[in-house]
């Protein structure tokens, strides 16, 4: 009787345990859409790094094909602005880039 009632505690914790792994932990890419040549974009998980949550600044990596582009979030006059390392800068929700606002939601909504 002890052995069943530790076998099922010990099934219930394990239970617990698995299902309180964080998936985010977790490389992978995120499709974000395509670039105007037509180049899909995928974001790198692994390289998302919060710098802050309100407002939300981070910086995080994409893959476009062979080339990686590194992007920079950050609150500009009360909006969240972007800028990434081929020069490219603008609000993320002014309609310029559908791949950082895309990008943009993608973080907020899983971190």
């Amino acid at each position: 009787m002890l052995k069943k009632s530790f076998l099922a505690i010990f099934f219930a914790f394990a239970i617990v345990l698995v299902g309180s792994f964080d998936a985010r932990a977790e490389a992978g890419e995120v499709y974000v859409g395509n670039y105007s040549s037509g180049n899909p974009v995928y974001l790198l998980t692994h390289t998302v790094n919060i710098q802050s949550y309100n407002p939300y600044t981070f910086t995080c990596t994409v893959r476009a094909g062979r080339d990686y582009l590194d992007y920079v979030f950050f609150p500009k006059n009360g909006s969240p602005y972007y800028r990434n390392s081929e020069g490219y800068e603008a609000y993320v929700h002014g309609g310029q880039s559908p791949v950082a606002a895309t990008i943009y939601s993608y973080v907020v909504n899983h971190w």
